[in-house]
């Protein structure tokens, strides 16, 4: 097998089989969370690899932690990506959307003074890279159970709008310390209801989102990023059931297609 050979299966046909990860550029507009033309001519130049995934975008307000990242949860932001999806579609590249939520990595100088929201109330204890330079992060605000119904929708929502952004398909964040592998980690999960405690409990946000999306767009477009061995960063470590609930997570994920 040769790095640039064409690859090609059921759904997925790409010039060769080199992938851009995603990287989080900060270059949107800082206002409205637009793709803008830097952005266009950013990914149109590396639109030669295979397939391109984007710097993660935000799939809601409340998902934000990082500044001038874009944004997927309006209709101007989805305008916005039209220019940069049709410019890598003419230099001959794919190029999917990864869809972000950073949950408690944040700042409530994200979110108007409120704190983020998170599985539960326990601070990463890292920093956060506000606009006015770096701040230590806070205990975040336990999400009830109208935000978590309230953040499938805002995945959902911001899957959907890909598509009509032009992109030709979608990678869930779900890695990194970041909103979904939070559900996942007993350091930073420690709920009592059916998001927290056994294992099948941790993964049920993200098969929730995962069949909201697909409701939405097909599934051989969606695709999730996981980082099973992420370990002391943004708060996260291992513990005696890391093994056991991502071989739960791969198990079950096997089950789409």
């Amino acid at each position: 097998m040769k790095l640039l050979e064409k690859y090609t299966s059921k759904h997925l046909k790409l010039e060769n089989r080199i992938v851009m990860a995603p990287m989080t550029r900060s270059r949107a507009d800082n206002e409205e969370h637009l793709a803008n033309d830097l952005m266009q001519n950013y990914y149109s130049q590396r639109a030669t690899a295979g397939l391109i995934i984007t710097e993660g975008i935000n799939v809601s307000k409340d998902s934000v932690g990082y500044i001038n990242v874009p944004g997927l949860y309006s209709e101007k932001q989805t305008e916005s990506w039209k220019n940069v999806t049709s410019a890598v579609h003419a230099s001959g590249g794919k190029i999917f959307a990864q869809l972000w939520h950073v949950g408690r990595v944040s700042h409530p100088d994200f979110h108007k003074g409120k704190v983020p929201l998170a599985p539960s109330a326990v601070n990463p204890e890292t920093q956060s890279y506000t606009y006015e330079g770096f701040k230590d992060t806070v205990t975040p605000q336990e999400m009830t159970l109208e935000d978590i119904k309230q953040t499938v929708k805002d995945f959902a929502n911001a899957a959907e709008n890909a598509m009509k952004a032009g992109f030709d398909g979608v990678e869930i964040h779900g890695a990194n310390g970041y909103l979904f592998h939070q559900f996942f980690a007993l350091t930073s999960n420690k709920r009592e209801d059916n998001y927290g405690g056994s294992i099948e409990n941790r993964g049920r946000f993200l098969f929730e989102v995962l069949d909201a999306v697909i409701e939405k767009i097909p599934v051989e477009k969606v695709g999730l990023r996981l980082s099973p061995d992420f370990d002391g960063v943004f708060g996260m470590t291992k513990d005696d059931e890391t093994t056991e609930m991502f071989e739960y997570l791969v198990n079950k994920l096997n089950n789409y297609d």
